[in-house]
């Protein structure tokens, strides 16, 4: 089955909280094999871990990732066509005097590039895309 939800990096860290959002959890349930990230997304990933100082939770989350995350979700990469995406959307907003997050920016690429909806749990982030420049966007939790 194709890939059609891209999940933003604050979907995955959902499931890592002590209670995490029953709405998120839910759908993520309901949409299993259906659902990606981003390279953008797993370096994010990576990277918060690889920041923690060192012990058990830094191991748990390390865990997490390639025991878990990596396993059930492609991994979508940054590939010339998404840079293209980009270029046109920095392109477009900067004139507009709307400058956007360089790694919103890149995962908001992935997802048009790949025709994929863009799923995070704050809209906020990417309206500016959806708005402007053909994102699709859901909002989970």
């Amino acid at each position: 089955m194709r890939s059609i939800y891209l999940l933003d990096t604050n979907i995955i860290s959902q499931v890592t909280k002590p209670e995490p959002d029953e709405a998120i959890m839910t759908n993520l349930e309901l949409h299993t094999g259906s659902c990606a990230i981003s390279s953008i997304t797993w370096f994010e990933l990576l990277n918060g871990v690889a920041l923690l100082p060192g012990g058990k939770r830094k191991e748990k989350l390390r865990s997490f990732l390639f025991d878990y995350v990596q396993p059930s979700f492609p991994i979508i990469p940054y590939d010339d066509h998404a840079a293209s995406i980009n270029a046109d959307i920095t392109g477009k907003l900067i004139p507009m005097g709307k400058p956007t997050p360089i790694l919103d920016t890149q995962i908001a690429s992935v997802a048009i590039a790949n025709n994929m909806i863009l799923v995070t749990s704050n809209t906020k982030d990417f309206e500016v895309f959806a708005e402007h420049c053909s994102l699709s966007l859901e909002q989970w939790g």
